[in-house]
């Protein structure tokens, strides 16, 4: 199952995610819930790196099955309004994805 956490600051906004495991619910390379993911949250790190000045650190391993993106503490704390907005464009195709997959993505929440 994908475990998807996103990270909220201290004023409940989204300031990062982590997402690890795989869906199980198709073959390496043909796994569409796998597929999707990737694409929404490879796009969504590319798009904060084109679209905002704020600061953040990836971790991720090439295989597949982790990403973590967090914010520096300062952007973390005040993440300016594109970054706020296509994080919330994440959680938005992240659940509705998990609305009919609920059986292959979860979907949390952490205060950091």
């Amino acid at each position: 199952m994908l475990k998807v956490v996103f990270y909220l600051n201290k004023n409940n906004n989204l300031c990062g995610f982590q997402i690890t495991g795989h869906s199980g619910y198709g073959e390496y390379g043909s796994d569409i819930v796998c597929a999707a993911v990737s694409a929404l949250t490879i796009n969504t790190v590319n798009s904060i790196k084109c679209f905002s000045s704020d600061i953040f650190n990836l971790e991720y391993e090439d295989e597949g099955g982790l990403m973590i993106l967090t914010m520096d503490k300062e952007s973390r704390d005040y993440p300016s309004a594109e970054t706020l907005l296509l994080l919330q464009s994440l959680e938005l195709g992240l659940k509705n994805i998990q609305k009919d997959y609920n059986n292959n993505i979860s979907i949390s929440y952490k205060e950091v």
